[in-house]
């Protein structure tokens, strides 16, 4: 009882030692631990004058000699400024005079953590409309800008900005020469100012574009000393006063201009924001002053950045075009939304039958918001361009496929009306869908290519191009020579759908079981072997013994001949050629993994890649057809019949037999200490396993590798339909083959505890005569029987053979866990 409240004890101790660590951590290293409420709290709570609240270890903006300004007020700063020529709350942002004069950040943006735009409304609150309006002007050329053409109801921070350069708006249309209040412009003091007295900089006060001593008037209103600015400026046409709105509607009276105008957005504009040139209305009525259009740029900036690399802008398409509804006929007219939008659209592309009338767009005019309009695909202002090249075309089919997906994958808004909701998923099974995730658009169809880019129609649609009747034709887009049944491929294959598609269901579920049955027995076989292997030798290792052998000395470090060169080069190049396949087809199986990608590229992209595991098949199956080859020669050596059942079950045999079964019982019983180790002869059960399944994966792998090589030759033979199980059986049959060879040959042969790290007699070709005798003591029986012992005795492996061995082996070895850990990672991140 004591030791196990001891060790409460410390466990306690070390998780509350863990959670102090680590919180003292999130205290160092988290910059808002001390922020309350996601704000720095010191800044929330600051007073009048603590300019180290924002500034600290910023720059110095304060001359030295400038008194201390903690708990300074607006008014005890205006004690030394009240004199400057430029307004120090016109030099300072208007978060800096709310702050002097004793107003918080959070009296403005509230004491929540995300504080939003502060409105109008809370400006107003202290602000009060009435008071601004009644405010006297500044003088001729500096007119109050509350009781402008824009009115009281503007959004104050349409000129001024709290915590950035503010912008006088009137100066867009006018040559006004007020500053407003925020400029954030660079401040100076001169070194000489008397008593720590600041005074004004020159030119670092102004709005954006006009400095106060450049115009020569200062922001109060007066006029500089000494400057003619004003006289020359007064007598300018561009100085005159805008035209105000009731001046333009005396004349401009259609109900477009004085009724629906004010349902559009540029109902707030003065008439003269966008008819510019006009100051004299008797020259204009006269036909002497003729207004010119603004550019939209000078309000839409960030619009027109986008159309300037858009299609229509390279068409020089102006904005009014399409944008012709800014003085709209009737109200109905002005309404915004996508089947308004898509009816501009047709204004241009007026072929109703291939635009509109059918698919999307006639779902869009019937009413579906929720169908893609116009510019859901080719967007409002930054339609896409693409080139007539292939690489251009390519990247088309990229662009607008993965545009398809946003609404076509599992979840997206075209599932909650019941269009097929794993489209997406579904088509990223195929090779087309695997290659363009890869990055390689121009090697394989993309969405436009089959469904046609508009009027987009399910297959049932005899306008569709997927009908029955037009697939031929659309399949021939890409492919030639095949059987028309060729077109029953399925290009969105859902191995789930067991109504849609029973024979795809149904392999998959073989496929499944397959797995599990090979995985589920061997791995367990091998965790087994491992423990009873690893204990055995821990005993021995802590005893201090060794494997001894009842052989004299001289004949236990006899080596014998395992593999003759033949077999020893076969076996290489199966490894070469099984790592070319995998290396080169895994990343197409796992295209969504990260490092598929990467892998594709180091092989030069997909077609290469491709090339790649072609020719790494052929090599794996010429050398399957020579297995079959000397397998034949085995049973019928000299084409002799004679005595073929005996060879066949014989013990140098690699075909399955009952002893094979009673090695496999009986090696279970030792693992569990219920029996000794079976005796084994020239091969075990799991050798002969091994070669049989290459005979199973090789019909299965390499007869479906040729069907998807040639698919429409394929389909003579077989209809379109039967390519999407070809493809699903392949590609869990590589599952199967990479991963068995990667875990449990690896293991069988190299990874046991007595053979770890490697097994060399596959290189080398030979093995000691008392590792012969330990590991297959019948095979050691039957030689000395047949008195066959001087016939397979050689020298040992030399040092060329043995650094062979060991490089290739180890580098083999440490590929294929690393392709295993590859697979497992894109398998439980998928």
């Amino acid at each position: 009882m004591v030791r196990q409240h001891d060790f409460r004890a410390r466990l306690i101790t070390m998780l509350l030692t863990l959670i102090l660590v680590a919180g003292v951590g999130i205290l160092l290293w988290n910059p808002a631990a001390g922020a309350e409420g996601g704000a720095p709290k010191r800044l929330t709570d600051a007073k009048p004058g603590d300019c180290m609240a924002c500034h600290a270890g910023g720059k110095q903006v304060l001359p030295k000699t400038h008194p201390d300004t903690k708990a300074m007020t607006m008014e005890q700063c205006m004690a030394c400024h009240d004199k400057d020529e430029v307004s120090l709350k016109s030099k300072m942002p208007t978060g800096h005079t709310h702050m002097l004069s004793g107003v918080s950040c959070q009296a403005c943006h509230g004491k929540e953590a995300d504080a939003e735009r502060v409105s109008t409304k809370t400006c107003t609150a202290c602000h009060p409309t009435e008071g601004l309006s009644k405010t006297p002007g500044k003088g001729v050329f500096l007119p109050n800008p509350h009781t402008s053409h824009y009115g009281t109801e503007v959004d104050c921070d349409l000129c001024h900005r709290q915590h950035g350069k503010s912008e006088f708006m009137c100066a867009d249309c006018h040559d006004f020469k007020n500053v407003t209040p925020s400029p954030l412009g660079p401040l100076s003091f001169p070194a000489s100012s008397a008593a720590g007295k600041p005074q004004a900089s020159s030119g670092g006060s102004s709005a954006e574009g006009s400095g106060v001593e450049e115009r020569g008037v200062s922001a109060k209103g007066g006029e500089a000393e000494g400057s003619s600015a004003v006289s020359a400026k007064a007598a300018a046409p561009e100085a005159a006063s805008a035209l105000s709105v009731p001046e333009c509607i005396s004349c401009h009276s259609g109900l477009k201009y004085t009724g629906h105008f004010e349902q559009t957005g540029h109902r707030a504009l003065s008439c003269t924001a966008c008819h510019r040139g006009v100051g004299d209305l008797t020259l204009h009525m006269q036909s002497k002053e003729k207004p010119e259009l603004a550019s939209c740029a000078s309000c839409h900036k960030d619009i027109d950045s986008q159309y300037g690399t858009s299609l229509h802008a390279a068409m020089n398409l102006s904005c009014l075009q399409c944008h012709s509804s800014i003085h709209p006929q009737d109200t109905e007219a002005s309404a915004e939304g996508k089947a308004e939008a898509a009816a501009v659209c047709l204004k241009c592309h007026s072929d109703r039958d291939k635009y509109a009338d059918k698919g999307h767009t006639a779902r869009v005019m019937a009413g579906n918001t929720d169908a893609a309009s116009c510019t859901d695909c080719h967007g409002a202002h930054d339609t896409m361009i693409f080139d007539k090249t292939d690489e251009g075309q390519a990247k088309k089919r990229a662009y607008y496929t993965a545009l398809c997906t946003t609404c076509h994958a599992e979840g997206g808004t075209a599932g909650s009306y019941g269009v097929f909701p794993r489209a997406a998923e579904s088509f990223g099974l195929t090779y087309h869908g695997k290659a363009m995730k890869l990055g390689e658009p121009d090697k394989v169809a993309g969405c436009t290519d089959c469904h046609q880019a508009h009027n987009i129609l399910p297959p049932d649609d005899p306008a569709s191009a997927l009908s029955t009747e037009a697939l031929v034709e659309t399949c021939g887009k890409c492919h030639e020579n095949f059987h028309p049944r060729f077109v029953s491929y399925v290009p969105h294959p859902d191995p789930h759908d067991k109504d849609g598609f029973y024979s795809l269901y149904l392999t998959e579920k073989f496929m499944i079981a397959l797995l599990a049955g090979v995985f589920g027995f061997f791995w367990v076989h091998s965790l087994l072997w491992w423990r009873k292997v690893y204990a055995e030798k821990s005993r021995l290792v802590k005893a201090g013994l060794q494997v001894r052998t009842d052989l004299p000395e001289e004949l236990a470090g006899q080596y014998v001949r395992r593999f003759g060169m033949k077999e020893r080069i076969m076996h290489i190049v199966l490894i070469v050629s099984f790592f070319g396949v995998v290396i080169s087809g895994f990343p197409l199986k796992y295209s969504d993994a990260p490092w598929a990608g990467w892998l594709t590229g180091l092989m030069g992209g997909v077609a290469n890649a491709a090339l790649v595991h072609r020719i790494s098949a052929a090599a794996m199956c010429l050398l399957f057809l020579y297995v079959c080859w000397l397998s034949l020669r085995f049973l019928f050596p000299g084409f002799q019949v004679k005595g073929w059942l005996g060879r066949l079950f014989g013990p140098d045999s690699l075909f399955p037999r009952v002893k094979d079964f009673q090695d496999c019982l009986g090696m279970f019983k030792w693992f569990f200490n219920a029996g000794d180790k079976p005796r084994f002869d020239r091969w075990t059960y799991w050798e002969k396993f091994d070669f049989m399944a290459v005979f199973w994966g090789m019909f299965v792998i390499g007869l479906s590798g040729v069907i998807m090589w040639i698919p429409e030759y394929a389909s003579w033979v077989m209809p379109g339909w039967m390519i999407n199980i070809v493809h699903l059986a392949h590609s869990e049959e590589a599952f199967l083959a990479a991963v068995f060879i990667f875990t449990i040959h690896f293991f069988n042969n190299h990874l046991v505890p007595d053979k770890f790290p490697l097994e060399k007699n596959i290189f080398t070709g030979s093995y000691t005569l008392a590792a012969l005798k330990h590991e297959r003591p019948l095979e050691y029986e039957r030689i000395l029987a047949e008195n066959r012992l001087e016939e397979i005795k050689t020298d040992g492996p030399n040092t060329a053979s043995q650094l062979f061995a060991a490089a290739f082996g180890l580098t083999s070895l440490l590929l294929g866990l690393t392709i295993t850990i590859l697979i497992f990672w894109a398998v439980l991140s998928s």
